[in-house]
């Protein structure tokens, strides 16, 4: 037995309508079955479309994710190439006489040295000059060594010297901003000694003449008598490209700055 909701007489629990007042004793939901179902399948697609919007949005996160892992990964696996030296010309040796670039000396970079105990002068003209006495004492201008660039048709003249060789220049780049001894001939920033700013000073006791051209331009006497133009160092900036000239000198230190 329950109680009717509308008149409160005792009447059968399984009753849908009260014999007395005719009230109708059913929930809400079962006396509006139309609107029931209509919103029982509201529930049931916002939830599948809430689900699927949710699968949707991993995939694309996932996705996103993979193509920055992937782009990440390309950008990280590219490896990152360094300039190397092109070692060109062969060595060769001399003795007093006038010879020419790329006949008697294959076109390369070239360090030049001359035979133990002699000393003479060495002269290069044409597209590149050079103009050093090799071997000798230091004080007098004399180098045990030079660095020079051999170009088609450059006349090499040698004298006092019955051996001279030139041995291709092999060292790898300097690209970094470091210290570097540089010597007598001819280097490039970039790859001979790194661009930035530098202090450069002779060798002990040494004077000769130290030159930057390019994008910067430097003309010094180092060492030597101040009384005759001569420093005892030059602070220098050099960009990648400049080309510095020493003659008469077998070491200029640069300092990084």
């Amino acid at each position: 037995m329950k109680k009717c909701k509308s008149c409160q007489s005792e009447i059968d629990s399984k009753a849908k309508k009260c014999p007395h007042c005719q009230a109708d004793q059913r929930n809400w939901f079962a006396r509006h079955p139309i609107i029931t179902g209509i919103l029982a399948l509201i529930v049931i697609f916002g939830g599948i479309g809430a689900l699927a919007n949710s699968n949707s949005s991993n995939t694309s996160s996932q996705s996103a994710s993979g193509s920055t892992n992937t782009q990440t990964s390309t950008q990280t696996t590219q490896p990152t190439t360094a300039p190397v030296r092109q070692v060109k010309g062969k060595v060769t040796t001399l003795g007093a006489g006038t010879f020419t670039g790329g006949k008697d000396v294959p076109v390369g970079l070239y360090d030049v040295t001359p035979g133990a105990g002699q000393s003479g002068n060495f002269i290069v003209t044409g597209t590149d000059s050079y103009d050093e006495i090799l071997g000798g004492d230091s004080t007098t201008g004399g180098v045990p060594k030079t660095r020079v660039q051999i170009s088609n048709g450059d006349s090499i003249q040698i004298s006092g010297l019955s051996s001279v060789t030139f041995t291709p220049v092999t060292a790898p780049f300097v690209t970094s901003h470091s210290l570097v001894t540089l010597y007598a001939g001819t280097f490039t920033v970039g790859q001979d000694i790194g661009s930035g700013r530098y202090v450069a000073t002779p060798g002990t006791g040494q004077s000769g003449n130290f030159i930057v051209s390019g994008n910067d331009s430097y003309d010094e006497i180092l060492g030597g008598d101040s009384a005759t133009g001569g420093v005892p160092k030059l602070t220098v900036n050099l960009t990648d490209g400049d080309v510095i000239t020493i003659s008469g000198l077998n070491q200029v230190t640069m300092t990084p700055q």
